[in-house]
């Protein structure tokens, strides 16, 4: 491990606060924690991201979208602005989606990928590990360039196995590792991860690293043997980390760090170097979460001990055994009272590392000049979707096919009426507004009939933009030409939930309830007896308004903490 030696660097005491739009900076920690900085420990702070996929912002239907790249490039910024020079790496996974993509969607993916290289090798990308997904375009399209120290023989990717950076004086070695089965798909024989890794590491000491950091786009075991026996001092997974893990995982003398996907929390460390081993010294957000692990863990104990001490509850309970579970419950409540009774000070003596993840929520400011790049490469990813768009699947004879609404306005004029009081009425808008109406991974829920065979396609919606009739009723052409007569009817009247879903699902309609949103869009003129059967309740807008009330409030909190 790395010991620490003398400098000049003093305690890190700001954070990042916002408001309007603004950056503010306020001091940061307790008395304790500025007593303990001191000439002789030296600082330096990284930030850690995996599986961004491609994804440059999150879906903005949500409640509480998390993610954006130029939120990232705020967060990062206020960083530099108190910790000096910073550190950044990515674990891979960085640059295609999951799961490959349709020929239509492959000219914006590269676009995206490009940009998202482009833009974080000016914010100061360090190092980036190489993921299956990172390849979708080719071996000679990857970019930036990756580390794969267990890569030999790929003379189209050109990997490097480290680099060694000065940041804040001190020296950090990052090596990267790759999966063997990627190796195989380019035709070339990997290392063991381990054993490259190891090897990489002990060069990078020799050349003076003080502190060494893996990017592991692996499965968690060989990420667990990298942090085990490769002489590494952090592991940042780069594979499966969905939602991410805010605390680091020990293994051995090392560290496991778990970002979240798609950019939604990034990971920040800061260390401090005093001499000796490091150590994991929590921090505040890891004391919250350990007092709601010790909550959980003292409610589950005393529901336990009131069942044995009932008549009868406890005829099975060993004694031994019921003494061991107080004697447990005692030394968790101690350690709750203990984390209750003052707020985290930095150990007195030694190095350690702080660990957090960092939330890009709707509350953390933008980089006006990457959010306004954003909305540039949203049009040339629109005008090349538009270019190759194909019209849609036409009607086929004897099938119904979609009319539009001016058609469904001739007979029921104060269904329209109502419609145009709703939030579908107005879908189109929202993605005008944001410039997304020439996305594929927006247009089809705030258009009728997408994709639908007699309906419309990208760039190819006109009459049919926002969510009309026939979304939730069906084609109209029969309907139309039998004037309602028609039986059975060739529309239908109820509509059941998973119509809904088909757009309002967790990942863009966080708080969709049916009978609630019913509740929006049934009134005078459309559905009155059914909206009066559901009775009073909570309603679409509702829900919708407490969550973002919610998300507003937690943000708040969590830049209070940055």
């Amino acid at each position: 491990m790395s010991s620490s030696h003398p400098s000049r660097f003093t305690l890190l005491t700001a954070v990042l606060l916002a408001a309007g739009g603004l950056i503010a900076l306020a001091a940061r920690g307790t008395a304790a924690a500025a007593k303990a900085g001191s000439a002789s420990e030296r600082r330096f702070t990284f930030f850690y991201t995996a599986e961004a996929h491609g994804v440059l912002e999150p879906c903005g239907c949500t409640s509480d979208p998390l993610g954006d790249l130029a939120r990232y490039a705020s967060v990062v910024q206020a960083a530099r602005k108190q910790a000096g020079d910073v550190l950044l790496v990515d674990a891979g996974g960085l640059s295609y989606p999951e799961g490959g993509a349709s020929p239509r969607e492959r000219a914006g993916n590269d676009l995206r990928a490009r940009f998202l290289a482009a833009q974080l090798g000016k914010l100061g990308l360090a190092a980036t590990g190489l993921a299956d997904t990172d390849l979708a375009a080719g071996p000679s399209a990857v970019q930036p360039p990756r580390l794969a120290a267990n890569l030999p023989g790929a003379p189209e990717l050109k990997p490097a196995a480290s680099v060694l950076r000065a940041v804040n004086g001190v020296r950090v070695g990052v090596v990267g590792v790759v999966d063997p089965a990627v190796a195989s798909s380019l035709s070339v024989k990997a290392e063991d991860p381990v054993v490259a890794a190891r090897r990489e590491a002990a060069r990078l000491r020799q050349a003076g690293a003080e502190i060494v950091i893996a990017l592991a786009p692996v499965d968690r075991p060989v990420a667990r043997r990298l942090a085990r026996d490769a002489g590494v001092d952090f592991v940042v997974l780069g594979r499966q980390v969905g939602a991410g893990s805010p605390r680091a995982d020990a293994v051995g003398s090392a560290f496991i760090l778990t970002p979240a996907d798609e950019l939604q929390k990034v990971g920040r460390v800061d260390v401090v170097l005093r001499g000796g081993q490091i150590v994991d010294a929590g921090g505040a957000d890891a004391n919250e979460l350990r007092k709601l692990e010790l909550a959980r863990d003292l409610t589950r104990i005393d529901g336990e001990l009131a069942a044995w001490s009932k008549p009868g509850g406890g005829a099975g309970a060993d004694p031994n055994f019921v003494a061991a579970k107080k004697k447990e419950r005692d030394t968790l409540a101690a350690e709750r009272d203990k984390l209750s009774a003052a707020a985290w000070a930095p150990p007195a003596a030694g190095s350690y590392f702080t660990n957090r993840l960092v939330p890009l929520s709707r509350s953390l400011p933008r980089d006006a000049a990457i959010a306004s790049a954003m909305r540039a490469l949203d049009a040339q990813i629109g005008k090349v979707n538009l270019r190759e768009a194909a019209p849609p699947t036409p009607a086929e004879p004897g099938r119904p096919f979609y009319v539009g609404m001016d058609k469904c306005a001739s007979c029921h004029k104060p269904a329209v009426a109502y419609w145009r009081t709703t939030v579908h009425a107005h879908a189109w808008k929202s993605l005008t507004d944001v410039g997304k109406q020439a996305d594929y991974k927006c247009v089809s829920c705030h258009v009728t009939g997408y994709g639908q065979v007699g309906g419309t396609s990208l760039g190819h919606t006109q009459h049919f933009e926002n969510v009309q009739c026939e979304n939730c009723h069906g084609p109209g052409s029969d309907h139309v030409a039998g004037k309602g007569l028609e039986d059975p009817p060739a529309i239908q009247r109820q509509v059941p939930s998973p119509v809904c879903t088909n757009c309002h699902n967790e990942h863009h309609s966080d708080t969709f309830n049916y009978n609630a949103y019913l509740r929006d869009i049934l009134g005078p003129g459309h559905g009155a007896k059914a909206r009066a059967t559901l009775g009073d309740g909570p309603t679409g807008r509702s829900l919708r308004s407490a969550a973002l009330s919610r998300a507003k409030a937690a943000g708040k909190a969590s830049l209070s903490k940055l």
